[in-house]
């Protein structure tokens, strides 16, 4: 039973019991299931050939990580300073007046760690390397250049999409932790220097709270942040079809899938650690 028939037939059953709601749940929920088996579908084949040692694919992995992360560290730097400047800061400062540095240092873990830091990044990612890959993408199916590959032989799972849903999910891990180290520090070292030295204990207080299993959902959030753009960008590039004026339209169609995709994440991230 192809995925094709499945979904006419789970259209049909939602249409008959909810009408049009149950016809987008089901719409929305067969595209997730389209990415989901997109980019199952190119990593399987990435790590079946071993990729990972490949001069192209390690080459073209290394190029996005530096076009993600590097690139953007004057961004994100900026984001770190003002987060730091605006949010640690003043709370760190009037810990003493909000009953204890304990309360504080959770709120500072949630809010800068495990909310602040991976949503912002993502927001950058998003922005710039996503709406980039579809842009890539979306350009070289219209002048033919991934028919061209495909009739060389080359797999397109492999050779453009596995290297770039991999250096995403890595850039994001590697944004977050230089967002959040330079929120953290920046408030810490603004109010030590001017309100109070002892204050320099938030450094040691911070990473004392940051256990094992904060430290993995910190890491897990971020994998599948960046692995959720890159798939829903790559996806997007390669429905490009005809007109040049698809690109503009599936560029836009990424980033709002994007953002969408990450805040729902979010969501459900946040109810099954908190509540």
């Amino acid at each position: 039973m192809s995925v094709t028939h499945i979904g006419n037939t789970l259209t049909d059953w939602a249409n008959t019991l909810t009408g049009w709601p149950g016809r987008l749940l089901i719409k929305y929920l067969l595209y997730v299931i389209n990415l989901v088996t997109f980019s199952m579908l190119a990593l399987r084949d990435w790590f079946r050939k071993n990729r990972l040692f490949d001069s192209h694919s390690y080459s073209t992995t290394v190029a996005q990580v530096i076009f993600t992360g590097v690139d953007a560290l004057p961004t994100i730097t900026f984001l770190g300073l003002a987060t730091g400047f605006i949010f640690t800061f003043r709370l760190i400062s009037i810990s003493n007046t909000l009953g204890g540095t304990n309360d504080i240092v959770n709120l500072l873990i949630t809010v800068i760690c495990l909310s602040a830091g991976p949503f912002l990044a993502a927001i950058i990612i998003i922005s710039r390397t996503g709406s980039a890959i579809v842009v890539d993408l979306g350009n070289m199916k219209l002048h033919g250049e991934i028919e061209a590959l495909e009739n060389l032989g080359v797999n397109i799972n492999d050779y453009l999409i596995a290297p770039r849903i991999i250096s995403t999910a890595i850039s994001q891990l590697a944004i977050t932790v230089y967002f959040t180290v330079i929120a953290l520090l920046t408030g810490i070292l603004i109010s030590a220097l001017f309100v109070n030295p002892a204050h320099f204990d938030f450094i040691f207080k911070i990473s004392n709270s940051f256990t094992p299993y904060l430290m993995s959902i910190f890491v897990v959030k971020n994998i599948i942040f960046g692995y959720v753009i890159a798939t829903v960008a790559c996806y997007n590039g390669l429905r490009v079809q005809q007109s040049a004026t698809e690109v503009p339209q599936r560029t836009t169609a990424s980033i709002v899938q994007s953002l969408s995709f990450v805040f729902i994440i979010d969501s459900m991230l946040t109810f099954v650690i908190f509540v």
